[in-house]
């Protein structure tokens, strides 16, 4: 039976091992697009944890998670309201979104109901694993479950300083978000639900960008 300190520090070490395969991606160019910015950390991850047993043992953060009525339907609203705060930051704020549209290879990827599809599902389902997933283990391994919830979520904004919305505002609702999808991580045991809210998300703005670019 495996040592529940030993897996505490495991769950750490996997967690440090990321970050430093993301900063390691981030110091060469070709990368730097998405989705190869979360891809290829993700694929040197996926290699160590098939090499290293004690952290394919540590893994309790790979769980769906449990559904209720109260879940599912709290998760509906929270999409709602994400996707109308989106729509009224844009049409209020009209930020410059150039940067970031060449950061996404929006003409590669298809009509724009595919290209919506294919970009919310890939960078929410990437996004989850990475911030509410290993980053979010790691923390709660050594702070507990409020330390994971608030140090994931400032992680998850200083992430989209150059996202989405864009600035320091855009970093602090996507730290605020991030807050959000870290609470339905710790009610449901799972990444099922913070998924589905950041792939509605995630597909509201990439409606944005696309829209933006015809106006």
């Amino acid at each position: 039976m495996t040592n529940p300190s030993l897996r505490t520090d495991w769950r750490l070490m996997q967690g440090i091992a990321f970050v430093l395969f993301v900063a390691g991606t981030l110091l060469v160019p070709a990368p730097r697009r998405w989705p190869w910015v979360w891809l290829t950390p993700a694929a040197a991850y996926t290699l160590l944890v098939a090499c290293v047993r004690p952290i394919r043992y540590s893994l309790g953060w790979l769980s769906l998670g449990r559904l209720s009525v109260a879940s599912v339907a709290t998760t509906i609203g929270i999409m709602a309201f994400t996707t109308a705060a989106l729509l009224l930051f844009h049409s209020a704020a009209h930020p410059e979104v150039q940067g970031y549209r060449a950061f996404l290879p929006i003409s590669a990827l298809g009509s724009d109901i595919a290209g919506a599809a294919v970009f919310a599902i890939v960078n929410g389902i990437l996004e989850e694993l990475v911030f509410r997933g290993v980053l979010f283990d790691a923390v709660q391994s050594q702070r507990g479950n409020w330390g994971a919830l608030i140090g994931t979520a400032i992680l998850f904004g200083l992430g989209h300083l150059h996202g989405y919305p864009p600035g320091v505002l855009g970093a602090c609702l996507a730290g605020m978000f991030g807050a959000v999808l870290g609470a339905l991580r710790l009610w449901t045991g799972g990444l099922l639900l913070p998924i589905a809210a950041h792939i509605s998300a995630d597909a509201t703005i990439y409606g944005i960008l696309v829209h933006s670019a015809r106006v």
